[in-house]
């Protein structure tokens, strides 16, 4: 490392730490002052309550005392006018001296005097009042002579002037304090700033010495960074050409497993050919049609440019033209409709569906119309999110309780694949007939139908 920029990182950090030292004292003592202002603002706010509170108890309570003279004097009831709404006033403000006065050392002796003085002008001036209203005036005026009322009076403006006195020093205070606390500030904001002014120099210094290095440093960054650009570009290349493979790869596959299929089939048949008994035909010819179903999957893949997922639309609709030209082949005369919804759907999902429409289909087919006249509908659509599957058809329908008919392989093929798409069979009387109700979600693994009832089997 050159001697210029050593002494570059040695003296800026000499001068980053003293102007952060001064940095953080401004901070410190802007944030102490602050808090120290919002101590002294909580203090004014509870002193002026103190301060009003006593004013207006003693308001109140100088109300309550002229109209009680007032109608002690005249006897005349509109004098008490104020009297109810002064006294209501004084134990509301009585109640606000409680709890102002607890921060202030001392104040329970006094607070407790005042309230007895209080309570005792007021239960004069009701029994003076009470005397009055009922005509014994002698008595009346013989309270109001004896001069209580007024001592107790000259008590309580002592106690409400040292209430007074002490919210007004609590505020004098906290000025005088908020004052010493701005000079304060003032002192080390002017030595932070003549501290941050020199850390300024020094750095301004140091930086004008490093800029020809720095100038140097930059060019030589540059350079790696196009070499590093060029590598990075080769590397990107490189990552291109692999994926175009695996994707050619996966391509190559599916094309493979789809023709391995077709070979299954052809041997399917010729093995069919060959046999007599035409139950094991049936069994082989409901294998070749589940194969034929799977194979028809790759095909699409390898011919797609998606290999991800299955247009179902395209899927669906070639398997079923498959199963109507197979199945008619085979002498049955039921006719086969559908209705298949434009929907996307993944490779392995796509696969447990084709052969779940094989089965059931082919159910229908066989089973559905004894007489071998009929129609069998097929319905694939989404709606708000699920994937619905519906096969039905006009024909004998099935009892509750019958057994299924076949071998019940066909059976645990439906259920194996529903498994895997989460989902069950549901099977619903028709009047006449059958519908095979499949419902699922095609991000889901639980199941979303919850009953399932078998009409009949391959």
């Amino acid at each position: 490392m050159p001697l210029s920029t050593r002494y570059l990182i040695r003296s800026t950090s000499a001068f980053l730490v003293v102007g952060f030292l001064a940095l953080m004292s401004i901070v410190a003592m802007n944030f102490w002052l602050g808090e120290r202002a919002q101590s002294y603002f909580e203090a004014a706010i509870a002193a002026r309550d103190t301060r009003v509170a006593a004013v207006e108890l003693r308001n109140a309570l100088q109300t309550a005392e002229s109209s009680q003279r007032g109608f002690i004097i005249t006897g005349n009831e509109i004098y008490l006018a104020p009297y109810q709404s002064a006294k209501a006033q004084a134990q509301r403000y009585q109640g606000a001296l409680q709890g102002l006065l607890v921060s202030y050392p001392g104040s329970n002796v006094t607070l407790g005097r005042l309230i007895t003085i209080l309570s005792s002008k007021f239960a004069e001036f009701d029994r003076t009042i009470a005397l009055k209203r009922d005509q014994r005036d002698d008595e009346a005026m013989a309270i109001f002579r004896t001069n209580s009322g007024k001592a107790l009076t000259d008590e309580a403006n002592v106690f409400f002037a040292g209430i007074i006195g002490m919210a007004d020093n609590r505020l004098t205070s906290g000025v005088d304090e908020q004052r010493a606390n701005t000079g304060w500030v003032r002192l080390v904001s002017g030595i932070g700033a003549l501290i941050i002014l020199a850390v300024i120099g020094g750095a301004a210094y140091g930086i004008a010495r490093y800029t020809k290095e720095l100038r140097t440093t930059r060019d030589e960054i540059t350079a790696l960074n196009g070499e590093l650009e060029q590598r990075v570009a080769i590397r990107t290349a490189d990552l291109a050409t692999a994926r175009d493979r695996a994707e050619m790869l996966l391509y190559e596959v599916n094309h493979r497993v789809a023709n391995s299929l077709s070979l299954v089939s052809s041997l399917i048949t010729l093995q069919s050919r060959a046999l007599a008994d035409p139950t094991a035909k049936d069994a082989l010819s409901e294998t070749q049609e589940r194969i034929f179903a799977i194979s028809l999957v790759h095909k699409r893949l390898y011919g797609s440019a998606d290999v991800h997922s299955v247009a179902l639309n395209e899927y669906l609709t070639g398997l079923l033209d498959h199963l109507r030209t197979s199945l008619r082949g085979q002498g049955h005369g039921v006719s086969l409709s559908f209705q298949i919804g434009s929907v996307d759907l993944e490779t392995d999902a796509s696969i447990s569906l084709g052969v779940v429409v094989t089965e059931i289909v082919t159910n229908a087919f066989k089973y559905a119309y004894p007489e071998g006249v009929g129609e069998v509908r097929v319905r694939f659509s989404e709606q708000e999110g699920q994937l619905e599957l519906v096969v039905e058809d006009d024909g004998i329908g099935r009892q509750d309780g019958a057994p299924a008919k076949g071998t019940g392989v066909g059976t645990r093929i439906v259920n194996a694949m529903c498994m895997s798409l989460g989902a069950k069979v549901e099977y619903r009387h028709r009047q006449p007939g059958t519908a095979a109700h499949l419902i699922f979600s095609p991000k889901s693994s639980h199941p979303v139908v919850a009953q399932q009832t078998q009409r009949s089997d391959v």
